[in-house]
């Protein structure tokens, strides 16, 4: 019983030995500066850790300014105006402005779904309006 033991602390120390070893050489490889390109051609310098967190800052900022545009575009298609200067991502609420001169803030998919709620209360849009 007793060398039963010792062969399975043997086994486990070899196991735990053999973790330490992957995360030494893991942690090792994700510090060092690669060379990394996108599907669009932009190529940049990263380490492995922050490649597999951030992607193409490029075509973010480029995807960044044409949901800004397809806002602007959608506000005006309803008379009104997007007044925040960027789109920053999906849970950052921007400034619009309708065509009545309401103020609000409020997420960009909401406003896709809703447009101004102060007019809304006042039924001041058709009623047969997508917004």
């Amino acid at each position: 019983m007793h060398t039963e033991k010792s062969k399975h602390a043997l086994e486990r120390e070899a196991l735990m030995a053999l973790a330490a070893s992957y995360r030494t050489q893991r942690a090792a490889a994700s510090d060092s500066i690669e060379g990394w390109q996108c599907e669009r051609g932009h190529a940049w310098d990263s380490t492995l850790s922050a490649a597999q967190n951030v992607r193409c800052m490029n075509c973010a900022s480029q995807r960044r300014e044409q949901r800004t545009e397809r806002l602007r575009a959608l506000a005006a298609e309803r008379g009104g105006k997007l007044v925040s200067a960027s789109f920053v991502d999906a849970s950052t609420p921007l400034e619009w402005e309708c065509a009545f001169g309401h103020s609000w803030q409020a997420l960009p998919d909401h406003v896709a779904r809703r447009w101004c709620e102060e007019c809304a209360s006042k039924r001041v849009y058709d009623r047969s309006a997508a917004y």
